[in-house]
Parts: structure tokens; C-alpha cells; sequence
């Protein structure tokens, strides 16, 4: 497992990052989260990703959770196999699961997942915005703001390298 780095946001969110992937988490009223993916998930993150909502399951359960999925690029095999594992086991302590992903294959790739976790209706993926942000508006929770936002900038940052430096 690589680095990973936890950042609070100076809108409250939460994001988890290493060098080729990050899961942001807004969570816009109790019981509600919902979660960004970016990049190419290849398990770097270990089990941080579903660590960080053991808290929203202890405290609010059982919880809705929104994943948007537009920009990950892919997940790879034990990634997957951990999310249907988790999802099988935390089922009781979820209210539902929405993923948004415009990509035929993440989309088959949520689908497998969901078929697996034998969760049935419980997880519902979308390919189409609309339904998928009807969800925490229906419930009075509002999406977090568009990437680039002022609000989505980190409160900590990243040290960063000179210009033809690598990163550390």
C-alpha cells in the first residue's frame, strides 16, 4: 500500500488521496455521504476509503451514500473484490447506495459489484446525472459544488516541487 494523505477541505469535506487516485467526502446532513472518486484506483488506498465511513455507520445508520464515478479511470481486480465485500457485510447499515458513472465499463464494473454483494436493489447505478442527484434533493440534501469550487480546495496542501523536480 502506498502513502496516503487525509485532508480536510475548506468546505468541511474530507479527502483521501495517493499518487494516482482520491475519494472526497461531503457529508451534507447525518446519515448522508456522498463520495467523488478520481483517477485509477489500484488499492493504494488499502481499506482507507471504507474506514473513513465507519464513523456516518456507527453514529447514523443505516446511511445513504452517493459515489460519482466520472472521472476514475478504473479500479483493478482486488479493489473491486474489496467493495463487494463490504458492501455484502455493511448491508444492514445502509439505507441505499447510488453510483453515478457515465463509463459503460465502471458502469458493468458497479454492476458486478452489486450483483456479487448480493445486495439486490439496495445499490442502484446510473448512467445519467439526473436520477442521481434527484436522490439527496428528494431528502433535502444538496451535491456538493462543481469541482474547482474555492470551497473544494484543501486546508492542507501538498508540498509542492520545483518546476522539473519530482514530487517527494
Amino acid at each position: 500500500m502506498g502513502q496516503v494523505q487525509r485532508e480536510t477541505l475548506e468546505c468541511g469535506a474530507v479527502r483521501l488521496s495517493s499518487e494516482r487516485c482520491s475519494f472526497t467526502y461531503h457529508r451534507p446532513r447525518p446519515g448522508v455521504v456522498f463520495m467523488r472518486i478520481v483517477g485509477y484506483d489500484k488499492g493504494e488506498l488499502g481499506t482507507a476509503p471504507m474506514d473513513e465511513l465507519r464513523e456516518d455507520l456507527s453514529r447514523y445508520a443505516p446511511i445513504e451514500v452517493f459515489i460519482e464515478m466520472d472521472e476514475i479511470t478504473g479500479a483493478n481486480l482486488p479493489v473491486q473484490e474489496a467493495w463487494t465485500e463490504w458492501f455484502s457485510n455493511y448491508r444492514p447499515a445502509l439505507k441505499s447506495v447510488s453510483i453515478l458513472t457515465r463509463s459503460k465499463f465502471m458502469h458493468f464494473t458497479a454492476e458486478v459489484v452489486k450483483f456479487f454483494s448480493r445486495t439486490g436493489e439496495l445499490i442502484r447505478v446510473y448512467l445519467e446525472p439526473q436520477p442521481f442527484e434527484r436522490g439527496p434533493q428528494a431528502r433535502g440534501a444538496r451535491l456538493p459544488r462543481a469541482r474547482g469550487h474555492p470551497a473544494a480546495r484543501p486546508v492542507t496542501r501538498r508540498p509542492q516541487s520545483p518546476p522539473g523536480h519530482p514530487a517527494p
